[in-house]
């Protein structure tokens, strides 16, 4: 491929969207933070919300675990593989294991800080009104946005912090996933791709990356059984709202289904 290429990511369980999901999250919120303005720190707050919202799901903290359990087993029987660089490999077990020592530390529900602010849960509360969050109905959040910002920085660090065990957690899981399967060139005849899984492990996430001159989005269903993928044409529908329609056209991709 050449030309500047673009990469898809589908999640194809739900427990892979929930994760993508607080990546993005905690991305957004700390790009925010990292900012000077008020209204920034206004996003970060409610970025804040939302990952704690999406990490509300009572299994998430076990799943993790259990994953990350799983893969440092997985990892730690090759050790002892000549074609393995030992050190390397001891540091990331290392790495993890940190990880793990962390959100085993993380007692509670997720975000149980946050819940504990009164003021806090009055602005979550109102966040899910549209234009609920506003200054003449939360004087408690206008007043903290007119403070200086070193106040509001600090004020957001000591928010995002007790979520940080949640991001390494997760970031190290989206890592050994992506990492999982390499991409491999493929073509969707007629905008359209099949792949079966027979005898395959059931993937998590369908990674897709294509040239921007393509100008299409791939769509992308699966069972257990099968992966379907195809391409729509959007073109100037970004400003024309018309439907995306399947392309016709062969277009070439390269493709990951990777699975842990």
């Amino acid at each position: 491929m050449s030309g500047s290429l673009l990469m898809f990511e589908c999640a194809l369980s739900e427990r892979a969207r929930t994760w993508l999901r607080l990546e993005e999250l905690f991305v957004r919120t700390r790009t925010f933070a990292a900012r000077k303005d008020s209204i920034d720190h206004r996003s970060a707050l409610l970025g804040i919300f939302d990952i704690v919202d999406t990490a509300g799901r009572s299994d998430l903290k076990t799943d993790l675990l259990q994953e990350l359990d799983r893969q440092r087993s997985l990892w730690s029987t090759q050790l002892d593989n000549p074609d393995v660089a030992r050190e390397a490999l001891a540091e990331f077990l290392a790495d993890m294991d940190t990880v793990v020592h962390d959100m085993h530390g993380q007692i509670g529900r997720i975000g149980q800080h946050l819940r504990d602010s009164e003021w806090l849960q009055a602005v979550r509360q109102r966040t899910s009104s549209p234009g609920g969050a506003c200054a003449f109905e939360l004087p408690m959040l206008h007043s903290w946005l007119e403070r200086g910002e070193y106040e509001r920085r600090t004020t957001l660090k000591a928010w995002l912090d007790p979520l940080a065990p949640l991001e390494e957690a997760v970031l190290l899981v989206l890592r050994l996933l992506r990492e999982s399967t390499p991409l491999a060139d493929e073509t969707a005849h007629h905008g359209n791709f099949h792949r079966s899984l027979a005898n395959a492990r059931s993937p998590l996430i369908a990674r897709i990356e294509v040239e921007t001159g393509h100008a299409v989005v791939p769509e992308v269903s699966a069972n257990k059984y099968t992966v379907n993928l195809r391409f729509l044409e959007h073109g100037a529908r970004f400003q024309s709202g018309g439907r995306a329609a399947v392309t016709t056209r062969n277009i070439p991709f390269r493709l990951a289904l990777c699975a842990l």
